[in-house]
């Protein structure tokens, strides 16, 4: 048995700088900060991160969906949410920090409903 534990430790080490990298948050800039008020689209359950899209309109009028980047599923059901928690249509109002390259992709660090913090 002991025999194995060089492989393993090898391994581990390999795997390591992997994780570091998926959650460096290179791809976002904590200098652009948004705010969004808006209505659901849909919620996505998937890991490693859930998504919210929310549609909301630009100074001109448009409609333009945002696409939010949440914690995990997991850690969304240990702060009390379910795929229910957020339904189509509801208000919501989102603040986050924006990607560098894309103008409506951000990463949720608030999210509201109708007033009531779902997360902070």
């Amino acid at each position: 048995m002991t025999r194995f534990i060089p492989l393993i430790c090898t391994l581990m080490l390999g795997i390591a700088p992997l994780a570091h990298a998926h959650h460096s948050g290179a791809a976002f800039d904590p200098d652009i900060k948004v705010a969004v008020d808006g209505t659901v689209n849909h919620v996505e359950w998937t890991s490693p991160h859930a998504r919210l899209y929310v549609d909301s309109k630009d100074g001109e009028g448009n409609v333009v969906t945002w696409d939010f980047e949440l914690p995990s599923p997991v850690t969304l059901m240990r702060r009390g949410w379910s795929k229910s928690s957020l339904p189509i249509g509801a208000n919501v109002h989102v603040e986050g920090i924006r990607a560098r390259e894309y103008p409506t992709i951000a990463v949720a660090k608030k999210v509201l409903n109708d007033g009531k913090s779902l997360f902070e």
